[in-house]
């Protein structure tokens, strides 16, 4: 028979329990909170690739880089991210002091519903994956690495065949942890040449299923098929493996893929039967919202590793968790976003596929990566280099840009950047400060904007070209204005028919309002050429004032988040 809690356990009058004491749990909740953080910074320095089962892996991986400036960098922002959740913790509390937890579940399931009315199952989109695409186009150069375990990268690793990631190799590792793990690893050079070329194959194959490709990267698109389904009389997975065959076929390379209604599903599904395989999640709201409720929150895209930690600090770590957490991910809408939480939480997401706009990017940049240097010429050469290989990006992308940025990781791994402010490049006698190709990516300014630095002791170093211009564009400057504008019209063209007196005595017609074709301000009818190229003047030099910040529009009547949590009881 088991003691009740009122009787002795051990000599007589020792370890006495009454019955009503409180249980003082905090000892076996601190250890039971440090484990946790333990074997989550573990799994931070493995990498979301690994299983959360692979505890030995990740220790292994910790006792590697025990020590190394790696290490101590990770710790440190680990520290800082410890802290970070420490304080959504504590206003979450706060919050929920001042809250009326009724009346939130009640909006939680208003903005759930609201979501849910989101849903479109019209669309069959799907998204393909190359398997362990540089390691197979290193395969496919060199057949002798076909079934041993290598890795493609030096000093990091960009990815790893399978036969590596079964002893926990993966991309982004640096390549002594990647030997400790597994001694007999082949590393073997990058070759970006080879892998676009593979990559340019594939994509031919995928523009016959879509003609509205949408290509995330060198190895992985997504594509919708609804339309070729319809004109083949195909279904989806008739369709997706005929896909992958031709992608086979046509390049030797195989490709896995996933199909769903939205990007997000797809995606996900991608990874389900990988390699060379495919998975179809079936078109049902039941059926996908079962498929979501055990699904961790890092397997959502745009879930990264910061994001997952701060969830789990507040009890989340699959999607089904958030609707159980949803008053308290409520009052937290803020930092976290609670509509963008219930559509991971439905499966919900955008089924729009369409190729990427030129006038969206933001952005050419090129870094590499080396061992520690810290002599400021080899450092200024390796810059230069960069500099040049930038410049060939620019010229095969058309792209120009006026503002540069230097970035560098320091021998501890804490990244800073040297940024040049809209750097205005001038060709010639043409002051209209043109985006310039060569010249903006030319090692002189990079290196001016390095040496503010210098000395350093860096292992990474890379060249960044913002403010883009898109040289595919028809010019549409100031030059243009006055070209189109301003011509004399000649006497086939005169607006004045011959017939017409044209003698002084004839009325004058209104002269026309002067507009700056900068800023678009009337200038007048009386403005001279003078003054109107002295304002475009003072336009194109003026610097570019903050815009004030939007106010948030609240609907007439609406109800905000803190009419919610500060509504009396």
């Amino acid at each position: 028979m088991l003691p009740s809690p009122s009787s002795s356990i051990g000599g007589k009058g020792e370890g006495k329990l009454e019955k009503d004491d409180p249980v003082d749990h905090s000892a076996e909740n601190q250890l039971s909170s440090a484990e946790k953080k333990k074997r989550s910074f573990e799994r931070s320095l493995a990498g979301p690739r690994l299983q959360l089962d692979q505890t030995e892996i990740n220790h292994i991986i910790a006792e590697a880089s025990r020590g190394s400036k790696f290490y101590n960098n990770q710790v440190r922002k680990d520290d800082e991210l410890n802290r970070k959740i420490a304080w959504f913790q504590a206003k979450r509390d706060e919050l929920l002091k001042m809250a009326q937890p009724e009346l939130l579940a009640v909006e939680a399931e208003r903005i759930l519903a609201e979501v849910e009315a989101t849903r479109d199952l019209s669309q069959t989109i799907v998204h393909v994956d190359m398997d362990a695409f540089y390691a197979s186009v290193e395969v496919k150069h060199d057949p002798s690495l076909k079934g041993k375990p290598f890795g493609v990268g030096q000093g990091v690793l960009t990815t790893a065949s399978y036969e590596a990631r079964k002893f926990g190799c993966r991309s982004g590792m640096a390549g002594f942890i990647a030997k400790r793990l597994c001694p007999q690893i082949i590393l073997v050079p990058l070759n970006f040449d080879r892998y676009i070329d593979a990559s340019d194959s594939v994509r031919r194959v995928l523009l016959d299923f879509d003609s509205n490709l949408m290509m995330a990267s060198l190895d992985e698109g997504y594509l919708n098929i609804t339309q070729y389904m319809d004109t083949h009389a195909m279904t989806a997975g008739e369709v997706v493996s005929h896909l992958r065959n031709r992608v086979e076929e046509a390049t030797g390379l195989t490709v896995s893929a996933g199909i769903a209604p939205n990007r997000m599903l797809a995606k996900i599904c991608s990874d389900k039967n990988k390699p060379n395989g495919q998975f179809e999640l079936q078109f049902d709201r039941v059926t996908i919202t079962r498929f979501m409720r055990d699904m961790p929150v890092r397997k959502i895209p745009g879930f990264g590793r910061v994001t997952e930690r701060c969830l789990e600090g507040l009890g989340v770590e699959t999607c089904g968790d958030i609707w159980k957490n949803r008053v308290e991910l409520l009052v937290m809408d803020h930092w976290f976003g609670f509509k963008g939480l219930c559509k991971a939480y439905l499966g919900i997401a955008d089924n729009t596929v369409q190729p990427g706009k030129r006038e969206e990017r933001k952005s050419v940049g090129c870094e590499r990566t080396f061992r520690d240097k810290t002599d400021d010429e080899d450092i200024l050469n390796t810059l230069a280099d960069i500099a040049d290989e930038l410049c060939k990006d620019l010229e095969r992308l058309q792209y120009a840009g006026k503002t540069v940025t230097v970035k560098y990781k320091l021998h501890t791994f804490e990244i800073s950047s040297s940024f040049g402010q809209k750097i205005h490049l001038y060709q010639g006698g043409d002051s209209a400060g043109k985006f310039l190709l060569h010249t903006v990516a030319h090692p002189q300014i990079a290196q001016e904007l390095l040496k503010r630095d210098l000395p350093l002791k860096i292992r990474l170093l890379g060249i960044r070209l913002s403010t883009l211009k898109d040289l595919t564009v028809v010019e549409k400057g100031i030059k243009n204005y006055f070209t189109t504008n301003m011509a004399t019209p000649s006497e086939e063209e005169s607006p004045i028919p011959a017939d017409v007196d044209q003698s002084p005595t004839l009325p004058s017609a209104p002269a026309l309002d002067t507009i700056c074709p900068i800023c678009d301000k009337n200038l007048g009818s009386a403005t001279s050429n003078a003054q109107l190229n002295a304002h475009i003047d003072e336009c194109l030099n003026r610097e570019e004032a903050p815009r004030p910040a939007k106010k948030p529009k609240v609907k007439p009547g609406g109800k905000t988040m803190l009419d919610w949590v500060t509504r009396t009881r």
